[in-house]
C-alpha cells in the first residue's frame, strides 16, 4: 500500500509531496525538489536539496540520495534493486536503468554512485549484479553501455549459460560516449577511457585508454564453466555463472 501512496503523494508539488511521504514514514528533507514523476519504491530517503527531475518513471525497491544528489528528467529506472548515491552523486537526463524479475536475476542489486559521480544521459545500465562508480568518476557523453550479464553459447546445440558479473569503477575515472563495459570488469582509479571502446578486461593501470582491435579468444562453453562459479539457487529460471 505504501508503494502506491508514494507514487499518488509524488505527482503533487514538492512541499505538497514531501509532507505527505513524510507521513508515509519517507525521510524527505524539506529543501528536497520533486518534480511531477512516476516513484513507487519502498523507502525513500532524500537528504538536504537532493532532487528528483520531471517525467520520470521509477519502479524499484529503495532510494538513497545523499545531499545535493538527483536524478535528472525522463529516465526510466525499473526493476528489484536500489540507489544510493553519495553527495552530489546524479543520473542525468533520459537513462535507462534496469534489471530482470528476480528468478531471472537473484539476491539484492544496488546502483552506488560516489560523490559527485554521475551518469550523464542517454546510458544504458543493465543491474543484474551491483554496479559501484567512484568518487569524481563519470560515465560521460551519451549512449555507453554498462551490462553485468552476458551469455556465452555452445559451439552445437541448445546448451548456452549466463555469465553474471559487478562493475566496480574506482574514483577519478572517466568513460567516454558509446562505450560498452561488459559484466565483471574492474577499473582502476585515473583512468580515462576514449569514446567507442569495448571493456572486455580489467584496467589496472591508471592512464588513458581507447579501442582495440577485435581479437580471437580460444575458448569453449566447457571450459568457462571450469572456470567459473556455478549460481546454485532453487528459483533460477537458467543456468548462471558468477565471474
Amino acid at each position: 500500500m505504501i508503494r502506491f501512496l508514494t507514487v499518488f503523494a509524488c505527482f503533487f508539488p514538492s512541499k505538497i509531496a514531501i509532507f505527505f511521504l513524510k507521513i508515509l514514514g519517507h525521510k524527505v528533507h524539506w529543501s528536497c525538489k520533486i518534480g511531477f514523476s512516476f516513484v513507487m519504491v519502498n523507502k525513500l530517503v532524500l537528504d538536504n536539496k537532493s532532487s528528483i527531475g520531471h517525467f520520470n518513471f521509477i519502479k524499484i525497491n529503495n532510494i538513497y540520495l545523499s545531499e545535493r544528489a538527483y536524478i535528472g528528467h525522463l529516465n526510466i529506472i525499473r526493476g528489484p534493486f536500489s540507489l544510493d548515491f553519495d553527495k552530489i552523486g546524479a543520473v542525468g537526463n533520459s537513462n535507462i536503468i534496469s534489471r530482470g524479475a528476480l528468478g531471472i536475476t537473484y539476491g539484492e542489486s544496488v546502483l552506488k554512485l560516489g560523490q559527485l559521480a554521475k551518469i550523464t544521459a542517454r546510458h544504458s545500465v543493465d543491474l543484474t549484479r551491483n554496479i559501484t562508480i567512484g568518487d569524481f568518476s563519470t560515465i560521460a557523453g551519451a549512449a555507453s553501455q554498462l551490462w553485468t550479464h552476458g551469455y556465452l553459447h555452445a559451439v552445437n546445440g541448445p546448451d548456452r549459460i549466463r555469465i553474471d558479473g559487478e562493475i566496480h569503477i574506482k574514483n577519478n575515472v572517466y568513460i567516454g560516449s558509446n562505450c560498452i563495459i561488459n559484466a565483471g570488469i574492474k577499473i582502476h582509479q585515473g583512468i580515462t577511457v576514449g569514446s567507442n571502446s569495448t571493456i572486455s578486461k580489467d584496467l589496472t593501470e591508471s592512464g588513458m585508454y581507447v579501442g582495440q582491435k577485435l581479437r580471437f579468444i580460444e575458448k569453449d562453453i566447457e571450459d568457462v564453466k571450469r572456470e567459473l562459479t556455478e549460481v546454485k539457487l532453487p528459483n533460477l529460471v537458467e543456468n548462471v555463472y558468477q565471474k
